[in-house]
């Protein structure tokens, strides 16, 4: 017997009876239903049900933006998306109440609406109001609307928002309420039903983990005998031992240095919070001052995770050890854990601008992706060559060499300078140019 996948489904008293039509089609899934006309709810709902469903579904992208902060990482969420058939069932009936020649839309696509037009093959114009629409700011949805309406004759409304329909209405403009049909119900359904079943094979894959004592060598000083040195181990092996346990997982160790162990992925997930903790290090080393260095690897083969757990470990080390580093199934490279900001990067680049400007700086492309995730993890893409120098771990002439052949080579622009001192000359500080904060 199937599983069934629990899902939260929250939106409006109105959509209920369409929505159990829908879900009923799919016999795997169990839905809990939280309905409330109120869409502060929604918040309130997420918090009840996040810790007792495998996902969340909301009625619409409004309802889902009210309770986005209060969705943890690791429940997925879906909501159904205005397009498709309720956007024809909204323009058929409108067509059947008057002769219009120009709609104002709002919470819909421009994209969208262009496909409906050309496969109705209609002429009409429109006015769409491409701000996100949220309860905020209903006046200037409203006020565009009847701008458009007083602007252009023959114009009618199609909003997304029960709210601004009503409004609408009150003042005797004519307009429909874009609503989801049963077929974009179903259609979100079967999508997060996919993601759902992938997720859930994602998490029941294989990981495995390396861990390497750093500092062993200088741990055993001349004043410890014999006894205490493999005190000490043995009280190691027992706290690496509680940590795999934590994981579900099995520790095997490799020498008196090394250790491997295996989980899978979804328990990983669950104990690190989603990648932001793993106290294990500072715990071997505020107890009994060892330093280890950690690399996870994922992969879609118990021998293609062992291999990334390699690289994984290497990256852990060559980035000053004590912490943990992971490469993905894509060999993508995430970390340290543990920390406000982690970076990520990929092994081998295979953009070919990336390459090409490499190639003009005399640095490997990989290499310059790492540091570039080093200085948006630091400072909001600001810095100086001498932050440059100290993040990289170079001398400040190094440094200096990097960065005008990174201005030649237009990866970086000035964009002003900072006094330290009276006697210093001034820094110049430098961004990345073209770069988003969180595109790596």
């Amino acid at each position: 017997m199937k599983s069934h996948i629990k899902v939260g489904v929250i939106g409006p008293l109105w959509i209920y009876d369409t929505l159990v039509r829908c879900f009923t089609l799919f016999p795997t899934i169990q839905p809990i239903f939280r309905l409330a006309d109120e869409l502060d709810k929604a918040k309130e709902f997420t918090v009840e049900l996040k810790d007792k469903v495998d996902c969340l579904f909301y009625s619409g992208k409004i309802p889902y933006l009210v309770a986005k902060e209060e969705v943890p990482m690791e429940v997925p969420p879906f909501y159904i998306p205005l397009k498709g058939a309720g956007l024809y069932q909204s323009l058929y009936k409108m067509k059947n109440r008057m002769n219009f020649t120009h709609v104002s839309f709002d919470g819909i696509q421009n994209d969208y609406i262009e496909i409906v037009r050309g496969n109705l093959e209609e002429t009409f114009s429109f006015d769409n109001y491409n701000d996100v629409v949220t309860l905020e700011n209903i006046e200037d949805i409203v006020k565009f609307h009847m701008e458009n309406v007083a602007k252009t004759p023959n114009t009618v409304v199609i909003t997304s928002l029960k709210l601004v329909s009503e409004l609408l209405t009150n003042i005797n403009i004519v307009n429909e309420w874009l609503k989801p049909s049963e077929e974009d119900i179903i259609v979100a359904i079967e999508r997060m039903l996919l993601a759902t079943n992938q997720r859930k094979q994602k998490e029941m894959q294989i990981i495995i983990g390396r861990i390497f004592i750093e500092n062993s060598n200088t741990l055993a000083t001349d004043f410890m005998t014999e006894q205490q040195i493999q005190k000490r181990n043995h009280s190691t092996y027992r706290m690496l031992l509680h940590f795999a346990e934590q994981m579900s997982g099995y520790l095997t160790a490799l020498s008196s240095t090394e250790y491997l162990f295996v989980t899978n992925r979804g328990i990983f997930e669950r104990v690190t919070e989603g990648y932001k903790v793993l106290p294990i290090v500072d715990e071997l080393k505020i107890k009994l001052g060892v330093t280890l260095s950690i690399g996870i690897g994922f992969g879609y083969s118990a021998l293609e995770a062992g291999s990334h757990a390699r690289v994984a470990l290497i990256q852990a080390q060559e980035n000053g050890g004590d912490s943990c580093y992971i490469v993905n199934e894509d060999r993508s490279v995430f970390g340290p854990i543990d920390i406000t900001a982690p970076m990520k990067y990929p092994l081998a680049v295979t953009d070919r601008l990336l390459i090409q400007q490499s190639e003009a700086v005399g640095m490997n492309a990989a290499n310059i992706e790492k540091t570039i995730a080093l200085i948006r993890r630091k400072k909001k893409n600001e810095f100086t060559a001498h932050e440059l120098a100290s993040v990289l771990g170079i001398t400040p002439r190094s440094a200096h060499r990097i960065v005008q052949s990174w201005l030649d080579a237009s990866l970086i622009e000035v964009i002003g300078t900072e006094k330290i001192s009276r006697r210093g000359r001034p820094r110049q500080v430098f961004t990345l140019v073209n770069s988003e904060e969180n595109s790596i």
